[in-house]
């Protein structure tokens, strides 16, 4: 039970980490204004305010999908593919991503569906017992 619960404790804080920066985006914060600013995101064929919001609503998704449960491992692949993302754009200088980065991967590898959305779906639909 006690890996259970770390899990829990794992997927719902990575999930928090998402959804409030993913919410910081609509707020113009800090991060919204680094990517209006990077070359990378300035050289694609869209306005960089598309790139902020498809990266908020990305996030908030993530986020919310990981603090419920819904389909762990495929959007824990979601954000470790982002949390990677971001290390190269940055040069591997946001060090706190590579503890993040190392949680979404563990997520992705370990299937625990317990304390779940998807685990109580599966009760309530006879599948567990």
């Amino acid at each position: 039970m006690k890996n259970k619960v770390a899990f829990l404790i794992t997927r719902v804080g990575l999930g928090a980490v998402f959804l409030l920066f993913g919410i910081g985006k609509f707020r113009n914060d800090i991060w919204a204004e680094t990517i209006k600013s990077m070359d990378f995101f300035l050289k694609l064929p869209w306005d960089v305010n598309i790139s902020v919001l498809l990266i908020g609503l990305l996030e908030v998704l993530t986020g919310i999908a990981l603090i419920v449960g819904l389909s762990t491992r495929f959007f824990a692949a979601i954000a470790a593919a982002q949390l990677f993302g971001i290390l190269v754009l940055f040069k591997f200088e946001e060090t706190r991503d590579i503890g993040l980065l190392g949680a979404a991967i563990y997520m992705v590898l370990v299937r625990d569906e317990s304390l779940s959305i998807g685990w109580l779906w599966k009760k309530r639909k006879g599948g567990i017992k």
